[in-house]
C-alpha cells in the first residue's frame, strides 16, 4: 500500500473534494512509507496520579498539568494533552487539521487520509491505487477486483499484461483462450463461433432435433463442432444418454438433495440443495453457528446489537469508527471493545466511546479519575511529577 505525504495547507481542498476556491492543484508528493504510532498501557491499581500519602516538597509524585513532550492541547478536544500532531487523523500538524476519513470522501478518492509523522497521506482502499502519482484525483487507478481490466496496470501499478487483464491478473481466466480478432477471452470447447480455434463457426445442425424430453441439443463440445449434449442444468445420471431405449438428460440438478448440481453429489443431513450447491440453512441439525455468529446468536435470526460501523469498513483502510463490534459468545450476545477503548457509558449503540489513553475521568479503566486541576491521562496514566519540581 502506497503512502503520499500532503502539506497540511491542502488538506481541507482534499476534505472538499478538490473544488474549493483557492486550492492549489499543484501538490509537493512525498513517498515515505507508512507509519503510525501505537501507544501501549497497563491499567494501574485504581490510583493514578494521585500523590502518595509521603509526598511532600522533598520527594513523592504530585499531579502535572504540564504536557509532556511530544503532546499538546487543542481547543477542538475535549482532554488536555491528548493531541500528537504526529498521528492524531483530527489534528495533524496542527490543531484542527483534519485527516479526511469519511465515507463521501472515500466513496470520491477510494481510499482515506491518515496522519502520518504530522502530514496526512493518502492510504487507497484494496482494489485501488494511485497510480499516475497526483494525490488530488485520490486512488484512481483500478488495480484488482473483479471489474479490473487495465492492462497497463493489472494487479499493481505498472504491471503490464501483454495480452488482456482480467479481475487484476494477466490472461483470462478459468483457461479461456485470448482471440486477437476481437480482444476478449473464449472457451474454445464449447462456443459456436469458436469452436477448437478462434472464429471458426460451427455449421447449421442438420440432424433431426432430440425428443424434448430428453433435454438435449447439439452444440460445441471438447472442441468439436455439433457433438450431442445436455441442456444446462440437466445430466443423464442413469448413463442412457444415446441409447436406443434411453431418456437423455433426465435429472434435474439445481433442486436435487441427491444429484446437486452434478450426477451422485448428494447433499448431508439438514442441508438442501439450492441452485446445484448444497446449503445448510439456519435452524437445520447441520447448523452450527449459533454459538458464534453474530447474525443468528442463540437462536436463527437473532442478531447482536451493537454499533456495527467498525465490521463494515476494510481493514488494510485502518478505519474503526465505533472501537468495538457486536460478537456472539456460546450463543449470547456481547460487544467486544478494541485495544484501549472501553464502553464506559453501558450504551452498546454507540459503540465503545471511551479512550482510556487519553480520558481523565476514566484514565486506564471506566472510571478511574485523575484528581488534580487540568491533570491530563497520558498513556493511560494520570501525569505526576516529583513534589517540589518545577
Amino acid at each position: 500500500m502506497k503512502a503520499y505525504a500532503l502539506p497540511s495547507a491542502v488538506i481541507l481542498c482534499l476534505a472538499g473534494a478538490l473544488s474549493a476556491a483557492g486550492c492549489n492543484s499543484s501538490i509537493d508528493v512525498g513517498t515515505d512509507a507508512d507509519a503510525g504510532r501505537e501507544s501501549i498501557f497497563t491499567p494501574d491499581d485504581g490510583g493514578a496520579g494521585k500523590a502518595s500519602p509521603e509526598s511532600g516538597a522533598g520527594g513523592g509524585l504530585c499531579p502535572s498539568s504540564e504536557c509532556p513532550p511530544g503532546r499538546v492541547t487543542c481547543p477542538n478536544e475535549p482532554f488536555p494533552c491528548s493531541v500528537d500532531f504526529s498521528s492524531d487523523d483530527e489534528n495533524c500538524g496542527a490543531c484542527g487539521v483534519r485527516c479526511p476519513t469519511d465515507d463521501t470522501f472515500l466513496n470520491q478518492f477510494h481510499g482515506v487520509m491518515h496522519c502520518v509523522t504530522g502530514t496526512c497521506r493518502l492510504t487507497c482502499d484494496e482494489d485501488h491505487a494511485d497510480c499516475n502519482g497526483i494525490p488530488d484525483d485520490g486512488c484512481e487507478t483500478l488495480v484488482a477486483g473483479p471489474y479490473a481490466q487495465d492492462i497497463n496496470n493489472c494487479g499493481a501499478c505498472g504491471h503490464v499484461c501483454t495480452d488482456i487483464c482480467s479481475s487484476g491478473s494477466c490472461g483470462c481466466p478459468g483457461g479461456g483462450t485470448f482471440c486477437p480478432s476481437d480482444g476478449t477471452c473464449h472457451d474454445l470447447d464449447k462456443e459456436d463461433t469458436n469452436c477448437g480455434a478462434c472464429g471458426n463457426v460451427c455449421p447449421p445442425d442438420t440432424e433431426p432435433p432430440f425428443p424434448p424430453e430428453w433435454n438435449m441439443f447439439r452444440a460445441c463440445h471438447g472442441g468439436q463442432c455439433n457433438v450431442p449434449q445436455c441442456l444446462p442444468y440437466q445430466r443423464d445420471c442413469n448413463n442412457d444418454f444415446l441409447l436406443p431405449n434411453g431418456d437423455g438428460c433426465e435429472t434435474a440438478t439445481l433442486f436435487d438433495a441427491n444429484n446437486c448440481g452434478e450426477c451422485g453429489r448428494k447433499c448431508g443431513p439438514g442441508e438442501t440443495c439450492f441452485f446445484g450447491e448444497c446449503t445448510c440453512p439456519c435452524g437445520a441439525e447441520c447448523f452450527k453457528g449459533l454459538d458464534t455468529d453474530p447474525f443468528n446468536c442463540g437462536t436463527c435470526g437473532l442478531k447482536c446489537p451493537g454499533d456495527q460501523r467498525s465490521i463494515q469498513f476494510s481493514a488494510a483502510l485502518g478505519l474503526d469508527p465505533a472501537h468495538g463490534r457486536p460478537i456472539c459468545d456460546q450463543g449470547v450476545c456481547g460487544f467486544t471493545c478494541s485495544p484501549h477503548f472501553a464502553d464506559c457509558d453501558a450504551d452498546i449503540s454507540n459503540g465503545c466511546e471511551t479512550n482510556l489513553l487519553s480520558d481523565p475521568l476514566n484514565c486506564g479503566g471506566c472510571g478511574v479519575h485523575c484528581e488534580g486541576e487540568g491533570q491530563p491521562c497520558i498513556d493511560g496514566q494520570c501525569l505526576t511529577k516529583g513534589c517540589g519540581v518545577q
